[in-house]
């Protein structure tokens, strides 16, 4: 593969995440974030050459209201900026392209939503197909039991493999400051939750909440001036889905399938589980279990560490859910993931997901060594 620049997360800050914000709106909540995250880096706004940020105005019914958060990010001086209707971490990977086109060395990006503000199920419905599926008022929930349905029937899968999973990530998560749910709990416990919706029950589900996050990237030559230990990305690949629910095989990822494989070709790595942390964008058991047979993982080993911070099981803020996951690599391969650090971590990867059923990944494998010389 011909050299590409090499380009690393070299800050990260997240608000906690919580289920209502009561005393600030977004922009407020973003701000704290986007100023941690520079003061990490040692810099001012000056020394970011392009910003991008994911969020959804109608999560909380204010018109534009990402140009309202230019302004907490910092563009005046006028810089090149980027909004999404997407996770951050989609908006992360357009950073990394802008970076790898040269016409940037260091880019700000920022995820946030108020989903206690607005109807987060009735706006997810809008990702459905219009005609068919998003006419019958599906919203995540039921989706979601549609692929787990589908991936207990092909792999066998029982109930009691789904509360044990969510258990293990409510036992993660009880050391991550950053979770919104931080009591851990036995999976018989959760096996006697009620149903959320057939095979899916209320206690395997996380519930949505809000923060703020903000990740800077900064190509070689500028990465190690602001971070004593950069997580270099040396693999990242993006595939989308067919929209429709109906033709696809929900009870696999074929997306996640190749953008892992061609994310691992591109840092030069057979298997996904060469690396010592993965942190999975899996907001129901199911799921995690569908993105681990797609990349080759076992759900239930002890390395790779599968979503050491509890993933999105123990908190599911909307729109940035993703760029946490790299963030939370990130932390990782520099040392900072207080209280729920694995050992030794050297190589890391992290998903992204956006729609119903995983109808788009991608996928990082980062290093704390650089790809390319």
């Amino acid at each position: 593969m011909a050299s590409l620049r090499n380009v690393a997360v070299v800050g990260f800050a997240q608000a906690p995440i919580v289920a209502r914000d009561a005393h600030r709106i977004a922009t407020e909540m973003l701000y704290g974030q986007v100023r941690a995250a520079l003061d990490q880096c040692g810099v001012e706004r000056d020394a970011i050459d392009f910003q991008a940020a994911g969020s959804a105005d109608y999560l909380d019914g204010r018109p534009f209201g990402f140009v309202a958060a230019l302004d907490v990010m910092g563009s005046w001086p006028a810089k090149p900026d980027l909004h999404l209707e997407m996770d951050a971490s989609f908006a992360a990977y357009y950073a990394w392209l802008r970076i790898q086109a040269g016409d940037s060395d260091t880019a700000l990006v920022c995820g946030y939503g108020k989903t206690s503000e607005g109807e987060p199920d009735r706006v997810l419905n809008l990702q459905l197909d219009p005609y068919y599926q998003a006419a019958i008022g599906l919203d995540p929930t039921s989706t979601a039991a549609l692929q787990a349905s589908a991936w207990m029937a092909r792999s066998g899968a029982t109930d009691r493999q789904l509360a044990a999973l969510a258990a293990r990530r409510r036992a993660a998560g009880a050391r991550n400051a950053d979770a919104q749910l931080r009591e851990p709990t036995t999976a018989d416990e959760l096996a006697k939750t009620p149903w959320a919706v057939e095979p899916l029950r209320q206690g395997y589900l996380p519930p949505v909440g809000e923060s703020a996050v903000c990740l800077i990237l900064a190509a070689e030559g500028k990465a190690e001036k602001m971070c004593d230990r950069p997580a270099w990305i040396r693999g990242v690949d993006q595939r989308i889905e067919l929209q429709t629910l109906g033709g696809r095989d929900l009870s696999r990822s074929a997306g996640a399938k190749l953008a892992t494989e061609r994310a691992l070709a591109m840092a030069g790595l057979a298997r996904a589980a060469d690396v010592d942390v993965v942190e999975l964008c899996a907001t129901t058991p199911a799921e995690e279990l569908i993105l681990c047979e797609a990349m080759g993982l076992d759900a239930a080993g002890s390395r790779p560490a599968i979503n050491p911070s509890g993933g999105p099981l123990v908190g599911n803020p909307v729109m940035m859910a993703g760029l946490i996951r790299l963030g939370e690599a990130f932390r990782q391969l520099a040392g900072r993931a207080d209280g729920h650090g694995v050992a030794g971590a050297r190589r890391a990867i992290a998903h992204g997901a956006q729609g119903h059923c995983l109808q788009q990944n991608v996928v990082w494998v980062l290093g704390d060594e650089r790809r390319w010389t």
